[in-house]
């Protein structure tokens, strides 16, 4: 189970190619509303508390509205491919089900637990990211696709190994008259 994929996917990200680091966007430096003076904020935070210390230090061409929907808008991005991976993921369960209550091989089975393997890998790691939709969403882009096409994958295996158990238990045809 992945256990710090944030800081782990962070790095060769867009930010981290660009120089800003965890604590540019974690920790940033505030101003003390009492005395004016600035200092850096011992509060690990989500950027979005503080966008105009965080995000908008870099990316001038935004307001705070406009920060705040780019973040939005790749989070629900990233939601939507995380879905997919779990729909696909499950219908390959489902299908072992199926595959099994017919009796396919065990050969099929096993090459099929293969891709599951794999498919369940590229997905949890990204279930166990806070920030995965923000530190680098193209690896998780990349990632989750592996587990979608690993589960299709999976399925084709069970799904020629069902017809096959079908074909073979098909009584025979009677002879024409």
């Amino acid at each position: 189970k992945a256990q710090h994929p944030d800081v782990e996917t962070y790095y060769n990200s867009k930010h981290d190619k660009a120089g800003v680091d965890c604590t540019s966007c974690h920790m940033p430096r505030i101003k003390d509303a009492k005395t004016g003076k600035f200092y850096t904020s011992h509060w690990q935070t989500n950027p979005k508390n503080y966008l105009k210390e965080t995000c908008l230090q870099c990316h001038h061409q935004w307001d705070e509205k406009q920060a705040r929907y780019v973040i939005e808008s790749m989070a629900s991005h990233y939601q939507g491919k995380v879905r997919n991976a779990e729909f696909w993921l499950s219908q390959l369960i489902n299908r072992f089900v199926q595959a099994q209550q017919l009796g396919v091989s065990e050969d099929a089975l096993k090459a099929a637990r293969a891709k599951h393997g794999d498919a369940h890998a590229n997905w949890e790691w990204w279930t166990a990211a806070n920030g995965a939709s923000f530190h680098n969403p193209e690896l998780a882009h990349e990632s989750l696709a592996k587990s979608v096409s690993a589960s299709q994958e999976g399925i084709k295996i069970l799904d020629d190994a069902i017809k096959a158990r079908q074909v073979a238990s098909a009584p025979a045809a009677a002879p024409a008259k």
